[in-house]
């Protein structure tokens, strides 16, 4: 019999796979290709994320060695964080419901996204999402933040945040980079929006 883990990295392999497919022209320019990397990888990657979520629950108490980034400036990634998790953990529960194989589908992955019926959450999902590019791309501006992150590894270990420290790190790395950072994000909140309505059958306004 196949785990609740089992399941959830199933889901989470066809969504980063769905991801890759749906936005292979967005990673194909090479400015970009570090940020979709991050994005299939380090947000919807196929592995078990609960230390990384549970460090980012504690994140505050690591930003002191942090400089330029206070709470504010990351309550909607951890928020993000938070929102995917219970999501994903949803949807796991209902295709094991379904008695759905180890190996579904697309098909049957939307129809659970359907049957979930939370269209609201899932627009705040992509707000979220937007907001949290465009956040991340201001702080990744910050030379001294690059710096501090770069420094602080060993400091995370000892502190038992190593797994929320990396995250950080590789989407610092991800965007430090990019010139521009508009194109990415509009490009996801626009074709996810009509994905979600595709799947809800809601005509676009």
């Amino acid at each position: 019999m196949k785990t609740f883990l089992q399941y959830r990295i199933a889901l989470q392999t066809l969504q980063s796979n769905r991801l890759r497919r749906d936005f292979s022209d967005l990673s194909a320019i090479p400015m970009y290709e570090p940020v979709g990397e991050f994005f299939f990888e380090e947000m919807y990657g196929p592995r078990d994320f609960s230390q990384r979520d549970n460090d980012a629950r504690r994140l505050q108490h690591f930003l002191h060695i942090v400089p330029g980034v206070h709470l504010h400036d990351i309550e909607e990634i951890l928020e993000l964080i938070s929102i995917t998790a219970d999501l994903d953990d949803d949807l796991t529960r209902r295709l094991i419901a379904l008695g759905a194989p180890i190996t579904f589908d697309e098909e049957i992955y939307e129809q659970v996204y359907r049957e979930a019926d939370n269209y609201d959450l899932r627009m705040h999902q992509l707000e979220l999402i937007r907001n949290c590019l465009l956040n991340v791309y201001r702080l990744s501006r910050s030379h001294l933040l690059g710096m501090a992150l770069e420094s602080s590894g060993l400091i995370a270990r000892l502190a038992g945040f190593e797994a929320g420290h990396t995250f950080l790190l590789k989407g610092y790395r991800a965007l430090r980079d990019v010139s521009e950072i508009d194109h990415f994000a509009v490009t996801i909140y626009s074709r996810e929006l009509i994905r979600l309505d595709r799947i809800y059958a809601k005509e676009q306004v």
